[in-house]
């Protein structure tokens, strides 16, 4: 509905029923030729034309199908500059990051991980706030080459990374992915360490990576940013990106 293409990376105002929240395009998956059905590839979409799209929310709210809720399967894009209405869709099908769901980033045989070190930190010159952003889902394991560098992130070409909440360790040499094992069977092996989430753990020995686990497990929701507090850096390999939608 906009003279502006609709293009993959372009941020909105996202209403769904009465909520309001920031989105982005993530994909245009193809547009829909309206005379003959016909699926056509495409990386953008243009005034009056139709296109199955991937939007990323900026936080976790109620939707539904379209065709099992009408109010909460239909949404609407919003320009965020001159919030005028962009286009309206429905939704077709509903994906999120909880591991009950299948979406891993790391796997080898028995071993599943979560692991966000890939998602992209961006600072939004329009509503003054810190976006996530997270393109691709592609799952990892043994042998594959990680990409180390980003707009927000850059990793060494060696570390290991410890994904807590799901007691995986994965040590990448070369920037490929060298082993996946029990976090219980991890030994500290004198390259960098990261958490599940791309910050520096602050450890030099194995006998600091035992207290640092050790503590993790005696931590709770109220004492959770303490510890992180005391373990992690952010700044180490992350850093936040200045983003506008202009």
């Amino acid at each position: 509905m906009d003279d502006s293409e609709l293009t993959a990376g372009k941020e909105y105002f996202v209403k769904v029923g009465t909520k309001m929240l920031t989105g982005v395009v993530t994909d245009v998956k193809y547009k829909i030729d309206v005379n003959t059905g016909k699926h056509l590839p495409t990386g953008f979409l243009t005034k009056n034309e139709i296109a199955v799209c991937d939007i990323l929310l900026s936080e976790k709210i109620v939707v539904d199908k379209f065709d099992a809720h009408k109010a909460l399967g239909e949404l609407i894009l919003i320009d965020r500059i001159t919030n005028m209405t962009s286009a309206c869709g429905v939704i077709e099908d509903v994906h999120n990051n909880d591991i009950k769901n299948g979406k891993f980033s790391f796997e080898y045989n028995e071993l599943k991980a979560r692991g966000d070190i890939f998602e992209e930190f961006y600072y939004d010159t329009e509503t003054l706030s810190i976006f996530k952003y997270k393109p691709e889902e592609q799952t990892y394991t043994v042998g594959d080459e990680l990409p180390i560098k980003g707009d927000s992130y850059e990793y060494p070409e060696n570390f290991d990374l410890l994904v807590l909440r799901d007691g995986v360790a994965i040590e990448v040499r070369d920037k490929k992915i060298a082993n996946i094992k029990s976090i219980d069977d991890y030994n500290y092996q004198e390259v960098p360490v990261i958490n599940g989430r791309g910050f520096e753990v602050k450890v030099n020995s194995n006998e600091e990576v035992t207290t640092f686990l050790n503590e993790y497990k005696e931590t709770n929701e109220k004492t959770l940013g303490d510890f992180l507090n005391k373990w992690v850096k952010f700044e180490t390999y992350r850093k936040v990106v200045f983003h506008s939608t202009n």
